[in-house]
């Protein structure tokens, strides 16, 4: 119970620790401008997200307006000024200076002025890497069409997949493509992830049933809860959490690191100790580490210098 409580004091709180700002219109800032260079590569009408935040960049004069939060509230802002490289963070909205069209004095919002969003492509996936001025990756941002099933589709893979066996042997495996699963009832297959806090929750309803899902470094855990569909903040542990291990061999995700960089919210889906091991495993590597497991290693050193402070 008192686990189950931490959990949404945690959520919670998290979503509350987001600034929230006042709600101003995009529709400005639909001018072209000439200080866009006609090689800059054009992030604009669309939505990037690192899992968790996300932001729609609109063109102005001299760079993208970006303005997001999320799915609680508001409370991002910063410009996109482009570069020979990409990108380079700065103070202003919808400009950063008072001879761009429709300016107005702004901020940088979670950052500083000076990062670097540089575009990259992998696996002809297109993506903005977020640098430090130290040159250190601090963030993974993909486009997104839909930031709840975004997260869904972050949750399904990176918290429930896998092959299990229970306690008695029967075998449980959740898809990691879409919400399904076999083993955990005999009726049902398909289940639905709830909003809690206006996000998705590690929760999954099967059938008249719920279970909030824990990864751990053996498996998941699953946690019979009581949910009263009126109330968002009522989610009782209803008995104890059933420890799934998964079987040898399987998916457990964490090969994906050497095929794409993660973004920090799918990172932390893993544990403290997976993600350790994953760090020590790419950093034995040396100069032999490719540019996707450099980028995902300094996530995880900044994920874990996060959590010492």
């Amino acid at each position: 119970m008192n686990d189950l409580k931490t959990y949404m004091t945690m959520m919670k709180k998290t979503l509350l620790t987001v600034i929230a700002i006042a709600a101003i219109a995009l529709c400005a800032c639909q001018t072209q401008g000439n200080k866009i260079g006609a090689n800059a590569t054009d992030i604009g009408g669309k939505t990037w997200t690192d899992g968790f935040e996300f932001f729609t960049a609109t063109k102005c004069d001299s760079g993208f307006n970006c303005e997001g939060g999320t799915l609680h509230e508001g409370g991002l802002l910063l410009m996109l000024v482009p570069t020979e490289e990409g990108f380079v963070s700065a103070k202003g909205f919808r400009g950063v200076d008072k001879n761009d069209s429709d300016y107005w004095e702004g901020f940088v919002f979670n950052g500083e002025e000076g990062e670097k969003f540089l575009p990259k492509n992998f696996n002809n996936k297109t993506m903005l890497v977020r640098y430090d001025k130290n040159g250190k990756a601090i963030g993974v941002y993909y486009e997104t069409t839909g930031m709840l099933e975004t997260m869904k589709a972050d949750i399904i893979r990176y918290v429930f997949s896998g092959e299990y066996t229970k306690p008695d042997g029967t075998k449980v495996v959740f898809s990691a493509d879409k919400p399904e699963v076999t083993g955990l009832s005999a009726e049902v297959t398909k289940y639905e992830i709830p909003t809690v806090y206006d996000m998705p929750g590690a929760f999954v309803i099967l059938g008249k049933d719920v279970y909030k899902i824990d990864r751990i470094e053996e498996g998941i855990t699953v946690t019979p809860v009581k949910h009263d569909p009126q109330d968002e903040e009522l989610w009782e542990e209803a008995g104890s959490p059933m420890t799934l291990k998964r079987v040898a061999g399987s998916d457990d995700q964490t090969g994906n690191l050497s095929k794409e960089p993660l973004t920090t919210s799918q990172l932390q889906y893993f544990t403290k100790g997976e993600r350790q091991k994953l760090l020590d495993a790419i950093k034995a590597k040396g100069d032999k580490a490719s540019e996707i497991e450099t980028i995902n290693m300094q996530l995880l050193e900044k994920i874990a210098a996060d959590e010492t402070e």
